[in-house]
């Protein structure tokens, strides 16, 4: 599975967790943990393409940057989670 994060889906809860729920059809996730959680379950490969990451606006970086956190430490506890950055 592919999944696009873009400067848009990343900057903000409101837009990231219906965005992330959908893609993953792992559920609601709803918080961080819950991306954590799922993403360390996960046993087919997902593969997280994220573009232009350096566009997100000064006041949404702190955001975008726990989520990244999150899919970081995803991938380094789950083999099957891959990112690419774009």
């Amino acid at each position: 599975m592919i999944v696009l994060l873009d400067d848009i889906k990343i900057r903000n809860d409101k837009v990231f967790f219906p965005y992330i729920s959908m893609s993953l059809g792992a559920g609601k996730i709803g918080s961080l943990e819950d991306l954590g959680a799922a993403l360390s379950a996960a046993e087919d490969e997902i593969e997280f393409l994220v573009s232009d990451y350096n566009d997100v606006p000064d006041e949404e970086k702190d955001y975008a940057s726990k989520v990244m956190d999150v899919l970081l430490s995803a991938k380094d506890n789950n083999p099957k989670i891959k990112i690419t950055m774009m």
